[in-house]
């Protein structure tokens, strides 16, 4: 009889032992190939959209070039009987005046300037050039604020505005020379907006002014 009772709960303590291992191997965290295999995927698909990225053209309206950066596009020269002369033009935004700041220095430059209309602010934005690789030294490219557009951020072209302002860019660029000067404008108050110029290219090139 006590050798039954031995036995069984020999036995009693071998399941128990058994049952408690079986619930310490299940508290352990498990990965399922399904999961893994979901993270792979999203780590391929957010490395394709970021080489999408790095791939799109730079300078276009849906990928502006940086503030500060420096871009070149090909420009073309005409002499006095219309004939062309491939060039390139580098072109850099180096400063951006928005708002009451710039309208203080608009006022102060032309007492007769008239101030932003209602729900728009003036903006200042300071354009460096330099024009290199021209197949002529003989004629020059006329680089002004009238190559520039402001572009909101739904996609509207201000119109122009008219006013004083000082040193306004409107340079004449021979081969090698550099130039610089402020475009400005209009813009809705604290609009997003890029800054747009038009080149020989065909298709404008964006900036982001900020």
């Amino acid at each position: 009889m006590k050798k039954r009772l031995y036995v069984l709960g020999v036995v009693s303590l071998l399941l128990l032992t058994a049952c408690g291992d079986i619930d310490a191997k299940n508290d352990r965290e498990v990965m399922s190939n399904e999961n893994s295999t979901s993270e792979e995927q999203e780590s391929e698909i957010k490395e394709e959209v970021e080489k999408e990225e790095k791939e799109k053209a730079v300078g276009t309206r849906s990928n502006p070039l940086p503030f500060g950066d420096t871009i070149t596009v090909k420009e073309r020269i005409y002499d006095d009987s219309f004939n062309g002369y491939d060039a390139s033009l580098e072109i850099t935004l180096l400063e951006t005046i928005r708002g009451e700041e710039a309208w203080a220095i608009i006022q102060k430059e032309n007492q007769f300037n008239e101030s932003a209309e209602d729900g728009f602010e003036y903006v200042l934005i300071k354009v460096k050039g330099f024009l290199k690789d021209a197949d002529t030294d003989d004629d020059s490219l006329f680089f002004s604020s009238f190559d520039f557009d402001f572009v909101s951020d739904d996609g509207e072209v201000y119109g122009m505005t008219s006013a004083v302002i000082p040193d306004e860019l409107q340079k004449e660029l021979y081969n090698g020379g550099t130039g610089e000067g402020y475009i400005y404008g209009q813009v809705k108050v604290g609009d997003d907006f890029k800054v747009s110029y038009d080149s020989s290219e065909g298709s404008p090139v964006f900036f982001f002014v900020e």
